[in-house]
């Protein structure tokens, strides 16, 4: 008898030998489908249709939180879980779930009657994190035996980890290309040349908008605290690209038509901010904001002013709260002297007499001269404001003359009073 027709023989004489065989056999084609998906630009789904097409049964993939991932063959599967805990009790389900995140080996749960269907429960994993769950129910008319389905699971589940890790791995490379292009704009410098226009437009800002910058700084920051403020903010300026840096979140937010004023758009976008990172108890909140730009070029200045905006609030004491670079006014420059105690020194030399005068009497002479300045020198409408007569705002000049020396009929003379009432008004918060 030739060797060759021995199998068939044996076969024939044994049935169950035959069907085990079939049985294998199909269990290794699905393994082999299942595997080919991982080498293919294929997604959780195809591999839910994959495995209920090769087992004959319903698929649900989960995540850890066990929300729904992909499913194939579940009529109603945003339900799964609680179709699985009425089906197996929900002690016996949780007790499976923790052991199969907790050990990431495959385990089945079984009906609560003999006539119910099982369930395999299979750990999605990706590297050493635990990812989520890998669910089939049998079938009464199975082809595969039970531990070929926990088998044929097991297999579908470490393909789910492969493709999940593909994704992240494709969307790190994702996260890193824009963040390049990010940082490339911020510090672009005033680049004239189609480089910027094109890395501009990669990020999907719109090239017939204006944009401006608004930097988020924390104080205090809670753990995780610039991830959740990118998220807050995200979500507030929908159209903006938001990015999260060393210490700050930052927005290029494109200026919408037809409603405010961009600084106020900035303003109201800037204490949303604020108030949702207070509500969240991620700290406190500082945010600069910079001069609109329509141009991809001056998307770099209109960020070094969002910066400058925060340190001219924090460098006078008054971290937290939105400061938009253009009502700064002069204080743009004085932020740049290294030295606060410089201004001080300025302010004192200056105005130092008035402010004895006004510490011992009461004759507040300092704000009366900020707001003659504000109202051009009008000794009328200063005194509206000050609910007192002209003649009193006008003795009050003279009388802020003759203690300082200055005479304010002298443009040197107005333009260091000025100055130092600037000054004077910043510093007001410090100690």
């Amino acid at each position: 008898m030739p060797a060759r027709h021995l199998p068939n023989q044996l076969n024939d004489s044994n049935p169950a030998a035959h069907d085990e065989a079939t049985r294998l056999r199909k269990l290794l084609a699905l393994c082999s489908h299942l595997s080919a998906l991982a080498a293919q630009d294929a997604d959780l789904d195809a591999v839910a249709r994959v495995l209920a097409g090769g087992i004959g049964t319903s698929v649900a993939i989960l995540d850890r939180e066990l929300d729904l991932l992909a499913s194939a063959g579940i009529a109603e599967p945003e339900g799964v879980m609680g179709q699985l805990r009425e089906h197996a009790g929900a002690a016996a389900v949780d007790r499976v779930l923790l052991a199969v995140s907790h050990h990431r080996r495959a385990l089945t749960v079984p009906g609560l009657t003999g006539s119910e269907r099982s369930v395999a429960v299979a750990p999605v994993s990706v590297g050493q994190e635990f990812a989520g769950y890998l669910l089939t129910r049998s079938s009464r008319d199975a082809e595969l035996s039970e531990d070929m389905r926990l088998l044929g699971t097991e297999h579908a589940a470490m393909v789910c980890g492969i493709l999940l890790a593909r994704d992240l791995v494709i969307a790190a490379a994702g996260g890193r290309a824009r963040q390049e292009l990010v940082d490339g704009l911020l510090a672009a410098g005033g680049r004239e040349d189609g480089e910027v226009e094109r890395w501009a437009q990669h990020l999907g800002l719109d090239a017939g908008k204006e944009h401006y910058v608004l930097s988020v700084s924390l104080a205090r920051p809670r753990g995780g605290g610039l991830d959740a403020t990118e998220s807050l903010v995200a979500r507030l300026a929908r159209d903006a690209v938001v990015t999260s840096r060393t210490d700050e979140v930052v927005a290029i937010v494109p200026v919408t038509s037809g409603s405010a004023a961009p600084p106020e758009q900035a303003r109201a976008l800037g204490r949303a901010c604020a108030a949702a990172v207070t509500e969240h108890h991620l700290g406190i909140a500082a945010i600069g904001v910079g001069r609109p730009t329509d141009t991809a070029a001056g998307i770099s200045r209109s960020y070094t002013e969002a910066r400058r905006a925060l340190a001219v609030s924090e460098r006078l004491g008054q971290f937290g709260g939105v400061t938009v670079f253009a009502d700064l006014g002069i204080h743009r420059l004085l932020v740049r002297i290294p030295d606060i105690a410089d201004l001080r020194s300025f302010a004192s030399e200056v105005l130092g007499e008035l402010l004895d005068e006004d510490n011992a009497g009461g004759a507040e002479y300092v704000s009366t001269l900020s707001i003659y300045f504000e109202e051009n020198s009008s000794p009328r409408r200063t005194a509206q404001r000050l609910h007192v007569h002209p003649n009193t705002v006008s003795y009050r000049i003279r009388r802020i003359e003759e203690i300082t020396g200055l005479s304010f009929g002298l443009h040197r003379d107005r333009l260091m009073a000025e100055v130092a009432v600037e000054i004077l008004a910043a510093l007001r918060s410090r100690p």
